[in-house]
């Protein structure tokens, strides 16, 4: 029985069917909601809903009321793309509530005609659309259950720390729900911290990025999950070696926004990705996969990754064709570059991509390697630099011309590398800290930074005595906090503001940061000395 017809069921009404934490929602409190919300979108004439909810509780209102009114229905992981959609449409955040429900009917929706559409940037930077029903949605999840043998007598809470305006959380955290919501019980409290996560005897749906959190701050679970179901980026070993201690199932799973689930792998032997039921798979001239499945509309898609197949059902990922650029009349292979350039002892992680017309990299460096940036004596940055340029020219004939280091490869909400920040970080003129630790919570977070002596800021301040420069100060209090808490921070006004001690350039600083309601405040340290401070606000 899936949700609408328990809807339809008044005896089904005081069945917990979703979780807030520890609040129960029983069915005839949330199909109320629904109701009400649905009634005040029937009586807009327009067609067209996009659903941007930033809680996972007002997603789910809006799209039960959408289904119910009837509307085509746009899901996009990222508001701020909505500018860029060239079609009118209902923005829907929080729900919009009649006063009274009364009378509304709980009919029951054609799934051949309820449509949703879901946006991927892809390549482009421009959303690019991929329109389903909800038969697609329904053939999927049937394969899922079955596939993974998620069918038990007693129910299974299902936690996310991802969002369910993509493909990936909308299928395995909102639709299996939809599906049975008798043995799949959501819960709408997004999981936001690993150390704070309640995920015993879960299905948890997150990313490679989050789950990695989990190892990096050495996170014991009380309470693993059962099963944890992945996609959006490559998984690393570490990341199964370190849930296979509490006998947690990891589930990677292989897919796009066009064609929705593809296949998956189990644990870090498992050398082949295998098809789910319903899928058939095969490649084109280029090596390219061609995925034939009744989760999308028409009978085949092409995607850009390249696979050698082993059968029909089971093949090896080899890499992205959009991945091969050409620079100075030659192809070269971003893959194969991180690959190589991560060999080395001086790297942990990178990723390249064509910036104008030369080749950039952005690195994560090891802790040799972040000794080798400090050392002075042995050239430092510069000097870094060069020993991997010509580590990589052993390699490639083309390689990286411009460099940023960062403590970690920026992901976006979906998990995968966010390629619109690390261009923007590219595109800043200023020089970047190097980053030597860091440490995140709920509500606060603190960086462990030194700002170099060669950085492009210190010049003509001061001449024979360089100084942090205090708007430097200010640029970076910002960055790092809207990178802790993903927050819409105001740079400015910046309320009590104070300088009182001079940071001086290879020293090792603090950057404490703690979120309020309606702020963050800001401290940077050296050794014992509060060197400055102040508060930001967070804008609306």
């Amino acid at each position: 029985m899936n949700i609408f017809e328990l809807f339809k069921n008044e005896n089904y009404d005081e069945i917990p069917v979703m979780y807030d934490g520890e609040d129960v929602y029983c069915a005839g409190k949330l199909k109320i909601m629904a109701a009400r919300a649905a009634k005040k979108l029937v009586e807009n004439p327009q067609k067209n809903i996009l659903i941007s909810s930033e809680k996972n509780l007002d997603f789910v209102v809006n799209f039960l009321a959408a289904v119910y009114a009837k509307k085509e229905i746009f899901l996009l992981s990222d508001p701020k793309k909505a500018s860029l959609l060239n079609f009118d449409y209902i923005f829907a955040d929080k729900p919009d509530f009649c006063d009274n429900p009364g009378g509304f009917e709980f009919e029951l929706p054609d799934f051949e005609e309820t449509f949703v559409t879901f946006f991927t940037s892809g390549s482009s930077g421009f959303p690019k659309s991929a329109r389903k029903n909800f038969v697609n949605f329904f053939n999927e999840t049937a394969d899922v259950v079955q596939d993974f043998g998620l069918k038990k007598e007693a129910e299974c809470r299902i936690v996310t720390s991802t969002k369910p305006h993509h493909m990936f959380g909308f299928i395995y955290w909102l639709f299996l729900w939809i599906y049975d919501p008798f043995s799949f019980k959501i819960d709408v409290n997004e999981v936001v911290y690993p150390d704070s996560a309640d995920l015993k005897d879960t299905i948890f749906i997150s990313s490679p990025s989050f789950l990695e959190k989990f190892k990096r701050y050495e996170v014991f679970l009380k309470e693993p999950p059962e099963v944890i179901f992945t996609a959006g980026d490559k998984l690393a070993e570490v990341i199964y070696d370190y849930f296979q201690k509490y006998n947690t199932r990891i589930i990677d799973i292989y897919g796009s926004t066009e064609t929705s689930t593809i296949a998956y792998k189990s644990g870090k032997n498992d050398e082949f990705y295998h098809c789910m039921s319903g899928v058939e798979v095969s490649a084109d001239n280029n090596a390219q996969i061609v995925v034939e499945s009744p989760y999308f509309l028409g009978k085949s898609r092409v995607l850009c990754d390249i696979i050698e197949l082993s059968d029909s059902k089971t093949f090896s990922l080899k890499n992205r064709s959009d991945r091969i650029v050409k620079i100075q009349e030659k192809r070269v292979s971003m893959p194969e570059i991180e690959d190589y350039l991560n060999k080395n002892e001086l790297v942990a992680d990178s990723y390249c991509f064509k910036n104008g017309e030369k080749l950039a990299c952005a690195a994560v460096l090891s802790d040799v390697g972040k000794k080798a940036y400090l050392s002075e004596e042995k050239g430092g940055r510069t000097a870094l630099v060069k020993e991997l340029k010509s580590f990589l020219a052993e390699k490639s004939e083309i390689i990286p011309q411009r460099w940023r280091f960062l403590y970690e490869i920026p992901k976006n909400k979906n998990g995968k590398t966010d390629k619109d920040k690390i261009e923007a970080i590219f595109n800043t003129n200023i020089s970047f800290p190097l980053v030597l630790n860091v440490e995140k919570e709920e509500n606060r977070a603190e960086y462990e930074l030194v700002f170099p002596k060669n950085s492009n800021f210190f010049n003509g301040h001061f001449k024979n005595f360089p100084v942090l420069p205090g708007v430097v100060q200010l640029y970076f209090a910002h960055w790092f906090a809207q990178d802790a808490f993903c927050k819409n921070i105001r740079p400015c006004p910046v309320k009590k503001i104070k300088f009182s001690h001079l940071i001086n350039p290879d020293e090792v600083l603090r950057l404490e940061l703690v979120l309020k309601s309606d702020s963050v405040n800001y401290v940077y340290k050296c050794g014992e000395n509060i060197c400055s401070g102040g508060v930001f606000r967070i804008g609306e």
